[in-house]
């Protein structure tokens, strides 16, 4: 008999999952939801695995685009950071394009794609608790959770809400994400078609809601945006789960259920990914629920850490938040060089960069992203670390922590 899957959720999690298992296994599947709960836009951009998956899971090409009011991404611009530098983190290799997206689109193509499939059978109401599902396996995406008990929160990231506003305009001006360094913190710019969203991220308790919106206006400028009255605010915390795959290898969590990470890289989609191909590893039997846990665990530190480059770098901004991320920044480079990966990646971009600037220099059968660490490869690492300047810290960082 077919294996039974229950999907818990109709957000971008479900539907990613609902999409990728009907592709890839035989199972059966229950795809529970509440119809009066509305599903949450979280995350409108995407790494480069984005595209492959809907292409390979529902046939969507960069015509479909505008069914999700998408836009392609060649990369990042990244503002303001360190002694305000401006530079493009682009996608390498002939081709590698990313997409951003509305959510609430994307997921409502992506359900109306499935819901009629033979193997799918829709269960709207209320869900119980896990034990009263019928189904072999569960993937609960039922979003944000009531309490944190049951979760770590993140050891360094420091924002911890978000202004959003959405500026309205005739056709996409820019095809790449925006990532400003700001007083408060830093704000995001999001292009789609008819809009672009830009968020504030900043820390609720250093930075008044007021304050935000006040600086949030020189991001309009510096951009050339018109805001809306259409804004959202919200506070929330930066956390991962400890036990993402429960022992009995029967349940997974996925997206906010599972984590949330400031958006800094949209590493979101990505973590989805990787959450689904580990799950069916589980399942399986091709790994144990322990083994599964600690990659999803070390997974999401690095992120973290990742992401904290762009803290370490600083601003040229002399406020309450720098003054405090400057610390926290200090502590997440320093338990980097206690991984040998993060090491021999230094060690890499200390030698190219002297040897070769910014120019890649390709190893036979390597690929551009070998020797990553958390989502980026030597050339990402390689360009943050030169465009930042902080390779001469870094360094003297290292020869610190090896001499202790």
């Amino acid at each position: 008999m077919k294996k039974k899957l229950a999907i818990i959720g109709r957000g971008t999690a479900g539907c990613l999952a609902a999409a990728n298992f009907l592709k890839w296994v035989d199972y059966e599947i229950d795809w529970y939801f509440d119809g009066n709960i509305k599903p949450q836009a979280v995350g409108e951009g995407a790494q480069l695995t984005f595209p492959r998956l809907l292409e390979v899971c529902l046939g969507f090409y960069y015509s479909d685009l505008p069914k999700i009011d998408g836009t392609i991404k060649l990369g990042i611009r990244k503002m303001g950071w360190g002694n305000d530098s401006d530079f493009y983190h682009n996608f390498q290799g002939g081709g590698n394009v990313s997409y951003h997206f509305n959510a609430h689109k994307l997921q409502e193509y992506i359900f109306n794609e499935v819901k009629d499939n033979p193997r799918v059978t829709l269960k709207e109401g209320n869900v119980g608790n896990h034990d009263s599902i019928d189904a072999d396996f569960i993937m609960d995406c039922s979003g944000f959770p009531k309490n944190y008990d049951d979760f770590h929160i993140a050891k360094y990231i420091s924002v911890n809400a978000v202004h959003v506003t959405q500026c309205y305009w005739d056709h996409p001006r820019f095809n790449h994400t925006i990532t400003m360094a700001r007083p408060h913190g830093w704000a995001f710019g999001i292009p789609l078609q008819n809009r672009c969203s830009i968020g504030y991220m900043y820390n609720h308790e250093m930075s008044s809601l007021e304050e935000v919106k006040e600086d949030a206006k020189e991001v309009f400028k510096k951009l050339d945006l018109v805001p809306s009255d259409v804004t959202n605010s919200f506070k929330f915390k930066n956390f991962y789960r400890k036990e993402n795959f429960s022992a009995d290898a029967r349940v997974a969590y996925n997206g906010n259920a599972s984590f949330f990470l400031e958006p800094m890289e949209a590493t979101t989609i990505t973590v989805m990914r990787e959450i689904n191909r580990t799950a069916f590893e589980v399942w399986s039997g091709m790994i144990s629920s322990k083994v599964a846990n600690k990659i999803y665990t070390e997974r999401l530190e690095l992120i973290e850490r990742e992401i904290m480059i762009h803290y370490y770098a600083g601003s040229p901004f002399k406020t309450k938040f720098w003054d405090y991320v400057k610390h926290r920044a200090e502590l997440a480079m320093r338990s980097n060089m206690e991984l040998p990966q993060f090491l021999a990646m230094l060690e890499r971009a200390e030698r190219e960069l002297k040897e070769n600037g910014m120019k890649h220099t390709y190893v036979i059968g390597e690929h551009f992203q070998d020797l990553p660490f958390a989502t980026w490869g030597i050339y990402s690492w390689k360009l943050h670390i030169h465009e930042l300047g902080v390779l001469d810290r870094l360094l003297g960082l290292r020869n610190e922590v090896l001499s202790q």
